[in-house]
This record gives structure tokens, C-alpha cells and sequence, in this order.
């Protein structure tokens, strides 16, 4: 089979890297700056003008790229020790290897030596592409160099974002020789604020120069058809049967970060079998004995075993998610993570002597963040009051909040604060928005759909824009600021209705009508944006939906697809993690009231995987590799909605619905209206009873979390033995050092 070939690719030969110069670039400053590149090692293969833009497409040398591996702390397999192990160039040997084959795979998508997959090409190169100063080594000796008759357009774009470090290392210089004084004592006899003022919105990055200037307007990672090609067939077009995608190929590929999130998505997809056919068995149990969600007194056993089996599956996940990640070499502590992740060219700040180094080093202060801080929360607060408004208006029109039905609870002397009668109204028999109708009634969800929409988009920017004023350090820290703040304000969306309905109304069938149609809208809207329209705008692009019908057949890319890619949109993961979180928050949250979430989430999630396998390859850029170590901030998010769902299962069991009722009926009071409450007289042993259970269940979920091990043992094995052969390295130099010296003596 021709896919299954292995394939490896010459790195000097192979376009990485795409950059598209805007009108504004000249000739002259397009030549001085990839003459800048060529002295850092990056290399450009191709060049082309196409309208008023020109497209450059950039690789590096194997030599480069073994050098940026050691400087960044790269983990590689080494065939020697038998063991993951740091990369260095003196040892190379024992990390070479083109038929090595960890788990079984073909070797296809790396380097002649068997060393770097074509992720690893990617996310070195981007390490040295960001890395590749303002200034080139002859400009940065004199400051006179750059002030040439001929005023190159580089020096003139460059003269505004001077490289602050080199001016700041030269007056210190031409003070030290005339007074014994300290590196750090002449930094400090520049004020702070004149620091600030010379650095504190400037860069020494030549990426972020270009970028803020409007000199380039795309920088793309370039897809290899041949292993796109071969991906795809077997992940979107694969067996129907197939619930796990080629994993390893995709992390040789795309690299880590979007691999980590498929495994996830199998991973999960698999064990949504067991809540998905015990919560069949519950709905043809309550269908069968003709019951109503509100009184099925076998539910709430439901709800307690789903949050049992969602503590389970977090924890094998974490262990899956660490077999994984000492796999692909990014097996390593938080210190290394922070430390040797890529910086952010955006960050600025004010010129120190670093108290680690002792070099010259750009600081933003803590105090100055947390103030930021302080600020994007109340930001992110009136977008949450707006989010809620928007939900209040919603639930008046779809003819929810209707104080008449529980005339006990909403009277003339007790009126409900959220009741708007002008929109409750139009929801009322033979009104414009008639509960129910078959039709009207989907009116109000699709005009609340769109608002939410709207806001997520409004929101979007302003997360983005508060972010990026928060002036994170690193891209981990940055990207993590960013999750938090969109996930809490889309959460809240998804959910805040829920809520409102469940521990507000205490209505567990309404809270049942509204979360089977946001449950199943949001699914046949993921469906249709994510594969039926991704389909068809490859079919009216490319005239077929098979990439084997690609016209390039060859290893490498044409300059053609290089510049058809460039006007692709970039892949943006977080809409594909937080479709996931807030699929697992319906079926853990309210499990209880919907049994049937976890067996219809199994099958959103087949297409699912599909459907993004298809996008990354036809509709996205080729995603910038990263290599994580898991899913990051995302588990938290995952581990906080798994562990808020033992509260929320006992309150509808005892609190929103009738379910508790069968077990305890003398702790409830039920009028002749058929309104149920808790016995005024009991009503507290009613809530330690409730409460108490919900500790009960996180005891037991804690006790089962914490006997199983995160790391497997097996790979503590390796871990040990890694660091059991570093230790007898590192006695075997001191004693050959020893013996040196003692022959010098």
C-alpha cells in the first residue's frame, strides 16, 4: 500500500514556513530581511510576487535545527540507554534512528536520522523564526552603522524599535571605564520610568517589528500533501467502526497539542459507552413503568454513578495523558515548562540586571499584572450581567418564568423578581410566541441563540484585547489567561439558563425540555458547521471531497498550495476543546435529569472526530506545533465541571425534583395543587440529608481518585531509570575528571 510507505523528507529542501509581505514591504527591505534570516539559519527557498504581495516560504538546516533541539531542552527516545533522555548534538548518535518505531507505527514524517518528525521541523523553526533579532551583528556594534547615507528602509523601520538591550549594554560600557561601579549600579542610576519609556513598548523581535508595522500580514505553517493526505484518509475516511485515530501520526504531524486533544476525544468517546447504555436502560426503565422525569425514584442512582464513572475516567485520562506525554518527549516538570516555553514577542517591560543571569533581561512587575487583573475581571463581570439579562429576557419569551403556576411560591405579596409580563405574555396561547406551538415555540431559542452568539463574539474580542493587556511572558501563561476567560463567560451561557431553571424554578422538567433542545441544537449545529459545511466548501473549491485526488502527488509542496493556504483561516482549538467540556458539563451537571446525554454525545463525538480531522487538513493553516504536556488548563476545567457534579445531582434528586421523595416521603409536603416542598418542620434535616450525601459521594469519589495512580508504574519504571543512569553518568565524569587530575599532578 502506498500509504503505508515510510517516508522521510529532506529538511534543506522542504518549505516550512510561509510569509506574505504586504504592499508596504519594498524590494530592499524584503532582501535586508531575509538576509538577516539567512544569518540565523533560516533559508529561503522560494520567492514570488503575487498582486502588490510578496510570498516567501522559509525552511532551516538540519544542523540549525539540532542546535535549537538542545537549546530548547528537547526529550528524544535514546536507543542507547533505552530511555527518554535530553538531546544534546555531542550525543546524537544515540538518539539516531530511522526504522525506530516506538509504538509500532510506521516511521513516516521524519528526518533522514530518525530524530525530528515534521512537528518537531515546525516548532523549531518557529522557535528560531521568533528568535531572529531586530538588529543583525554588525548593526548592533555601532549605533552609527545603522545611520547610512543611503537610509536603508530596514534601519529606517528599525530606528523606532532600536534594540533597547544593546544601547543599555553600550552606555553601561562607556561607564564602567571611567568609574569601578557595578553593571547593576549603572542601570539603577536610570530611572525606572526612563527604562520604561525607552523599552517599555518596544521589541527586539524581528517578527513583532514586521507585524506591527503592517510589513507582514500572514505567517503560515505549510502542510506536506503526501502525510496530510494519508492522515486524513485514515481519520475522517476511515473504517465507521474506528474510534481511535492514528494518534502517533497525527502527534508526528501536527505535533502534541492537537494530538493530545484527538486522544482525549477517543479516549472519552469510548468510555461515554457505559453511562450511555445504563442511561438507555434507565429511559426504557421510567418509559416502561411510566414515570416522569420528576418522580422516577431510580434516576438519582444514575446521577450518583455517572459522577463515580466521570472521577474514573479523570483519572485514567491523567494516566493516559502522561504514557502519552513521556511518548512525544514532553514529559517534564512545571519549572521546565514555564522556563523553556516559547516566549511571547508581544511581551514588554522595563530593563533589569536579572537576578538569575545576571544579565540584562526585560521584567513587567507582578503588582502592575495583578492590577490588570483586577481590571479584566470587571470587564468580564458586566458581560456576565449582560449574559444573564439576555438569558431572563429569553426564558420570559419561551414562557418559563410564569409566577401564576406555582401560586403558593409567586404572590401579590411575593412577586417574582425576574417575571417580565410585556415578553412573558407573547408566550401565551394564540400569542406570537406560543408555548405551545410546534413551530412558535422554537422562535424564542433561535432569537436567544443568536444573541448568545453575538455576545460570544463580542466577548471573543474583548477577552483577546484584555489578554493581551495582561502582557503574559510566556504563550503558556498567555493562552491559559485567555481559556479561563472565555470558557467562564461561554460556560455561563450554556449553563445559566440550567441552573436558573434547576435551583431557581426547581422546575427538573422544564430544566429536562431546555436541556434536551439546547442539547440537541448544539449538536446539529456542530454537525453542520463542522462537517456538512466544511464539505462543501471544499466540494465548490476543489470540485471533489478525496485529497488522494490532490494534483500534487509529491513529498513536498508546490508554491502553488504554499499560496493557496495563505488565505486559509487559522485553526483555532479552543471552539473544539470548549464544545467538548460543555458536551461533558451536560452529561455529568444534570445527568440526572437527562439519562439519554452521555448515548447521543457518543455518536456527536464519531463525526466529531471526523469532521475535525477534515477541517485541519482542507479548511485551516496547518496549526503551529506546541509541545505540551497534556491538556493543560483544560483538565482543570474538565476536573472542576466533574467534581461541581456531585452537588448538582443531589440537589435535583432532593432539591429540584420529586425524586428524593420515594425514599424519604415524611420530609415533603405536597398541596393539592400537586406542588411539592420540603416539610417546614424538617425541612433542615431534609438539606443535611441532601448535603450530606453530596460529601458522601466526594469522599468516595476522592478515595477511588487517589488509589489509583496517576503515573502508571511502568513509566515510573522509566522515569527512575533515566534518572538512575544520569546519576552514574554523572559519577563516572567526576571520577574520570579525578583521574585527570591526579595524571596532572
Amino acid at each position: 500500500d502506498e500509504l503505508s510507505i515510510m517516508v522521510s523528507f529532506s529538511i534543506e529542501k522542504t518549505p516550512i514556513l510561509l510569509v506574505r509581505f504586504t504592499a508596504k514591504a519594498t524590494d530592499m527591505l524584503i532582501d535586508l530581511v531575509a538576509e538577516q534570516w539567512r544569518e540565523r539559519g533560516l533559508l529561503v527557498l522560494e520567492r514570488r510576487v503575487v498582486g502588490q504581495e510578496t510570498i516567501l516560504t522559509l525552511t532551516t538546516t538540519q544542523e540549525h535545527l539540532e542546535e535549537q533541539a538542545e537549546l530548547s531542552h528537547y526529550m528524544l527516545y535514546d536507543h542507547q540507554s533505552d530511555c527518554m533522555d535530553y538531546f544534546t548534538v555531542q550525543r546524537k548518535q544515540r538518539f539516531c534512528r530511522p526504522e525506530f518505531e516506538m509504538d509500532g507505527s510506521s516511521s513516516s514524517s521524519r528526518d533522514e536520522y530518525g530524530l525530528f518528525s515534521t512537528s518537531d521541523w515546525l516548532n523549531l523553526t518557529l522557535r528560531l523564526f521568533n528568535s531572529v533579532p531586530v538588529l543583525g551583528s554588525d548593526e548592533a556594534k555601532v549605533d552609527a552603522t545603522t545611520a547610512r547615507s543611503t537610509e536603508r528602509d530596514l534601519s529606517r523601520y528599525l530606528k523606532t524599535h532600536y534594540n533597547a538591550k544593546v544601547l543599555m549594554k553600550q552606555e553601561i560600557e562607556a561607564n564602567s571605564s571611567q568609574k569601578n561601579l557595578t553593571n547593576e549600579d549603572l542601570l539603577n542610576r536610570i530611572s525606572k520610568s526612563q527604562r520604561w519609556a525607552d523599552h517599555g513598548e518596544r521589541s527586539d523581535v524581528l517578527r513583532h517589528v514586521l507585524e506591527s508595522y503592517g510589513l507582514v500580514n500572514v505567517i503560515a505553517q505549510i502542510h506536506l500533501p503526501s502525510t496530510r493526505r494519508e492522515i486524513t484518509s485514515q481519520t475522517t475516511f476511515g473504517p465507521w467502526y474506528q474510534f481511535r485515530p492514528p494518534i502517533q501520526k497525527i502527534q508526528e504531524y501536527y505535533g502534541s497539542d492537537v494530538a493530545f486533544y484527538f486522544a482525549w476525544m477517543s479516549f472519552l468517546t469510548q468510555w461515554l459507552v457505559f453511562p450511555g447504555v445504563l442511561g438507555l436502560f434507565t429511559f426504557v426503565l421510567r418509559l416502561y413503568r411510566n414515570d416522569n422525569i420528576d418522580e422516577d425514584e431510580y434516576t438519582p442512582f444514575y446521577g450518583l454513578i455517572c459522577f463515580l464513572w466521570a472521577v474514573l475516567f479523570l483519572r485514567f485520562w491523567e494516566r493516559e495523558e502522561h504514557r502519552l506525554a513521556y511518548r512525544w518527549g514532553s514529559f517534564f516538570s512545571t519549572y521546565e515548562q514555564q522556563k523553556y516555553f516559547a516566549k511571547r514577542v508581544d511581551f514588554h517591560g522595563y530593563l533589569r540586571i536579572s537576578p538569575v543571569t545576571g544579565e540584562l533581561e526585560t521584567h513587567f512587575p507582578d503588582f502592575r499584572r495583578r492590577i490588570r487583573y483586577l481590571v479584566s475581571a470587571a470587564v468580564t463581570m458586566v458581560m456576565l450581567v449582560t449574559a444573564f439579562t439576555v438569558m431572563i429576557l429569553s426564558l420570559n419569551l419561551q414562557g418559563y418564568i410564569r409566577p401564576q403556576s406555582i401560586p403558593h411560591r409567586w404572590h401579590a405579596n411575593n412577586t417574582h423578581p425576574f417575571h417580565v409580563p410585556a415578553l412573558a405574555d407573547l408566550a401565551e396561547e394564540g400569542q406570537i410566541f406560543d408555548m405551545k406551538s410546534t413551530w412558535r415555540a422554537f422562535i424564542p431559542p433561535v432569537i436567544h441563540v443568536a444573541c448568545i452568539f453575538t455576545l460570544n463574539s463580542l466577548y471573543r474580542e474583548i477577552a483577546e484585547r484584555l489578554t493581551t493587556y495582561e502582557n503574559h511572558e510566556t504563550e503558556l501563561s498567555h493562552s491559559n489567561s485567555l481559556i479561563l476567560k472565555r470558557f467562564l463567560f461561554e460556560a455561563f451561557d450554556c449553563y445559566v439558563a440550567l441552573f436558573y431553571l434547576a435551583f431557581y424554578e426547581r422546575d427538573v422538567s422544564r430544566l429536562r425540555d431546555e436541556l434536551v433542545m439546547v442539547f440537541q441544537i448544539d449538536t446539529v449545529r456542530r454537525i453542520l458547521l463542522e462537517c456538512a459545511l466544511p464539505a462543501i466548501l471544499v466540494w465548490f473549491k476543489t470540485g471533489h471531497l478525496n485529497l488522494d485526488r490532490e494534483g500534487s502527488a509529491d513529498k513536498s509542496p508546490t508554491l502553488d498550495d504554499v499560496i493557496n493556504e495563505a488565505d486559509l483561516d487559522p485553526y483555532e482549538q479552543f471552539d473544539d476543546y470548549m464544545e467538548i467540556c460543555i458536551q461533558v458539563g451536560y452529561t455529568t451537571l444534570f445527568a440526572s435529569a437527562y439519562p439519554l446525554a452521555s448515548l447521543v454525545s457518543i455518536l456527536a463525538n464519531w463525526i466529531e472526530i471526523r469532521s475535525d480531522a477534515f477541517k485541519l487538513a482542507t479548511v485551516c493553516q496547518r496549526p503551529v506545533t506546541y509541545r505540551t504536556s497534556g491538556l493543560g488548563m483544560w483538565r482543570f476545567l474538565l476536573s472542576s465541571l466533574i467534581w461541581t457534579s456531585a452537588l448538582t445531582n443531589c440537589l435535583i434528586a432532593g432539591f429540584t425534583s420529586d425524586q428524593l421523595m420515594h425514599y424519604l416521603p415524611s420530609f415533603y409536603m405536597r398541596d393539592q395543587t400537586g406542588f411539592t416542598d420540603m416539610g417546614h418542620d424538617k425541612g433542615w434535616v431534609l438539606i443535611f440529608v441532601i448535603f450530606g450525601l453530596e460529601r458522601f459521594m466526594l469522599i468516595l469519589g476522592l478515595l477511588l481518585y487517589f488509589m489509583i495512580p496517576a503515573i502508571p508504574e511502568d513509566l515510573l519504571d522509566k522515569i527512575e531509570r533515566r534518572q538512575f543512569l544520569r546519576n552514574r553518568e554523572s559519577v563516572q565524569a567526576k571520577a574520570t575528571e579525578g583521574q585527570r587530575e591526579k595524571k596532572t599532578q
